[in-house]
């Protein structure tokens, strides 16, 4: 584990300087300073500009079933939807909340949020409402964790519009080998502290103002319709040839049975019932099809 941070070496510049081909530059992303004041402006405004709002949530563990939200981070982004530019960061919000329980040591070690910082600290639903409408898009990083988590706590926003930067923009094809979010920004010359929900959210954002293609790549994936696809029954020896077609293991989970997953486009229903036929008999009758769109994405 990393114990000790390292400071710009000034005293190598020269050296620096004199070899440019053997080093690279990474900067604090402008966001994330400190005291920094909302709004921001990067891009010059227009009149079919458009809010989304990023999200983010820190969590005492993983299965929202049993473990609580500690801590909200939400961005309120405006751009254009023509170019993807990102025309401004109107408004950021952190919000802490005790989840009635000690914090792991680990998720302390992950994200820096201690029982002190939490104690005694209620979300207040009404500042939510000043955020969201029911059509407000709401972009988390991977919103298949984030939105069970979020919709589990705040009952009243259980059916916005989501889209995901993780699964919704195809990362490979812009030549990133890793799409973590922290990896995606060290690949494009930023750094932050991550695993803080406002801070996470603030780079989302610039990863956005960097890349506007990829925000309209996500805008666009998000709007799609879709299919889930649960094939049930699979015996153990197809495993495999399922991960190789992009399928997910889901363990069972709210009374389903355990099974194998992928989301699909609408008019790949047929191509994917053959290929599931011919990889193990009865596939047919044991696999489902379930219609999918931004309001019931990502739900868990």
């Amino acid at each position: 584990m990393i114990t000790e941070k390292k400071d710009f070496p000034t005293d190598r510049l020269d050296e620096i300087s004199k070899n440019p081909g053997d080093f690279k530059l990474i900067e604090r992303i402008p966001l994330t300073q400190p005291n920094k004041q909302w709004p921001v402006m990067l891009s010059k405004p227009g009149d079919e500009d458009k809010s989304i709002v990023l999200l983010d949530t820190e969590t005492t563990g993983l299965n929202e079933e049993v473990e609580k939200i500690i801590e909200l981070g939400m961005v309120k982004l405006r751009y254009n939807p023509t170019s993807g530019k990102v025309v401004s960061i109107d408004n950021v919000l952190s919000v802490y909340e005790d989840p009635g329980k000690p914090i792991n040591e680990k998720i302390t070690q992950l994200t820096g949020i201690k029982d002190s910082m939490v104690r005694g600290q209620v979300i207040d639903d009404a500042i939510l409402s000043n955020w969201l409408n029911k059509d407000t898009l709401v972009v988390a990083h991977n919103s298949s964790f984030d939105r069970p988590f979020f919709e589990n706590r705040f009952k009243d926003h259980h059916n916005l519009p989501w889209a995901c930067s993780l699964h919704d923009i195809d990362w490979q094809s812009r030549g990133y080998p890793n799409k973590k979010l922290e990896s995606l920004l060290l690949y494009s010359g930023y750094f932050y502290e991550a695993h803080r929900a406002s801070i996470d959210c603030l780079a989302m954002a610039w990863l956005f103002h960097l890349l506007p293609s990829a925000l309209l790549e996500l805008i666009s994936s998000g709007n799609r319709q879709s299919l889930i696809v649960r094939a049930f029954g699979a015996p153990y020896k197809v495993k495999d040839q399922l991960k190789q077609k992009g399928y997910r293991w889901q363990p069972a989970k709210n009374e389903q049975v355990a099974h194998w997953w992928k989301e699909i486009d609408e008019a790949l229903q047929t191509q994917e019932n053959e290929f599931l036929n011919a990889t193990y008999q009865g596939a047919s009758k044991n696999t489902v099809f379930e219609q999918r769109n931004a309001f019931n994405r990502f739900k868990s």
